[in-house]
């Protein structure tokens, strides 16, 4: 009795033929370390006329170099159609071949199709790959069914890390990339206002020539946070361009967290309370020495804005927490004016004088208060 195993030699995607392309690389890797026992193919004499798709040996280039290598080698003879290379289509074909005893490929055929095109051109590539060492099941040489995964991108195509065979990298690696971050940032001072702790997360294209392309923010902080991040990434050297399949230079999208955080607060200045610990509410609200009535703060605040050149008339909401030394800390706008305003007001807030602070059963606490602030200018 003979068994004919026809497992996939690459496992397959129909919808996201990009996103995970390394998948395939690993699954080879696991099936070809597991070997063939007793149990999945008997006892038998070699047959060479028996086609197998998992062995203990898989067929490989005679360099060596692994699964990664046969990719790339396929690749290589890959000539692309005008559809492709105009951007029309692209995707992935993925050809079923057998490698014979000898090593050389034969009954070539599309496992799952792209276009008319992108098929004959991909059956054209396998069937140009070198000669490979065969496969081996108990030492011997076995004919090894392969299913290879052949790529259709078009010169402008942007890859995921994912997709390439080496990503870019900054001159010098990460250590010198973070390096140039804390050597070349700078601290806003919406971050020393508010009080703000958090990344910005900016994508951008890596060019083939290593320059950096166009950039979006995918995780804001707060405005300058997100223009001082941009500002890092536009500015920054050229980079180790990314190498496709082929080993040629592509162009490849990158994510980059730019982290901020408020300086420490000076030698012995208790930190600000957690947010958890902060009241809304308290049996004994802070007050403003020498002020009282529901508009004292409001007042306060009005007298110490400064106002900026252009100056619009509008009506906001300014927040801020009065910690239990009667400090003011982290002031926010949550109805904002404009954005110079904003500055403005949050600004006026932290000049504002010590506070009595709130009390709670008793004891100081941290209170957040809710300020109106309305800018009349005639």
């Amino acid at each position: 009795m003979t068994i004919c195993l026809r497992t996939s030699f690459f496992a397959r995607s129909r919808r996201c033929p990009f996103k995970q392309f390394w998948l395939p690389l690993l699954l080879f890797v696991a099936l070809a370390s597991q070997p063939a026992t007793a149990q999945s193919y008997s006892q038998y004499a070699t047959d060479t006329s028996q086609v197998f798709s998992l062995v203990e040996q898989m067929p490989t280039l005679p360099v060596g170099g692994g699964n990664l290598a046969l990719v790339k080698a396929v690749q290589k003879q890959v000539q692309l159609p005008v559809e492709v290379r105009e951007g029309r289509v692209e995707g992935r074909v993925y050809v079923r071949v057998v490698i014979g005893v000898s090593g050389v490929g034969r009954q070539a055929a599309v496992a799952q199709s792209l276009s008319p095109a992108c098929d004959a051109a991909a059956l054209a590539a396998v069937k140009r790959m070198p000669r490979l060492l065969p496969g081996r099941y108990n030492g011997q040489p076995v004919a090894t069914l392969l299913t290879v995964p052949v790529m259709f991108l078009s010169p402008h195509h942007v890859f995921a890390v994912g997709e390439v065979a080496r990503p870019a990298q900054f001159p010098g690696g990460d250590a010198a990339l973070e390096q140039y971050l804390q050597k070349n940032k700078a601290t806003p001072a919406e971050v020393k206002l508010r009080d703000l702790k958090g990344r910005v997360s900016v994508r951008f294209v890596l060019k083939p020539d290593g320059r950096v392309g166009a950039c979006e923010i995918l995780n804001s902080l707060c405005a300058s946070c997100d223009d001082e991040a941009l500002r890092l990434v536009r500015g920054f050297p050229r980079w180790q361009p990314a190498l496709g399949y082929d080993d040629q230079p592509v162009a490849m999208y990158h994510v980059l967290n730019v982290w901020f955080s408020p300086p420490p607060p000076p030698a012995g200045t208790a930190p600000p309370v957690a947010e958890n610990q902060v009241y809304a509410q308290v049996e004994q609200m802070p007050v403003l020495p020498g002020r009282s009535g529901p508009t004292a703060v409001q007042s306060a605040v009005q007298e110490l804005i400064q106002y900026p050149e252009h100056t619009a008339s509008g009506e906001g909401q300014l927040s801020f927490v009065v910690e239990p030394d009667g400090r003011v800390t982290r002031p926010n706008m949550r109805k904002s004016i404009s954005g110079a305003m904003d500055e403005a007001v949050m600004a006026a807030a932290l000049r504002l004088p010590r506070f009595e602070p709130g009390r709670h059963n008793g004891q100081p606490v941290a209170v957040l208060l809710l300020v109106p602030v309305v800018i009349d200018i005639r």
